[in-house]
């Protein structure tokens, strides 16, 4: 059995509680495959997943590190 916990003060959705638990299975066979994460409600929020970015998202590139 798996003994991870997940930090209570930090804020959770349960689809991601429920797919990161599965992920992390002790048992390598019972860990769901690329196509099945995809599939997960977490990360496919109801068959909306993108298939390419928006050109606003490359518009302003992440901040990395310590900006000063």
């Amino acid at each position: 059995m798996n003994s991870y916990s997940f930090p209570e003060h930090v804020p959770i959705s349960d689809a991601a509680k429920d797919l990161i638990s599965k992920i992390l299975n002790l048992d390598p066979s019972k860990r769901p495959k690329v196509d099945e994460i995809l599939l997960h409600p977490f990360i496919n929020h109801g068959g909306t997943i993108p298939k390419t970015m928006s050109p606003s998202t490359l518009a302003c590139p992440p901040m990395i590190g310590n900006q000063e």
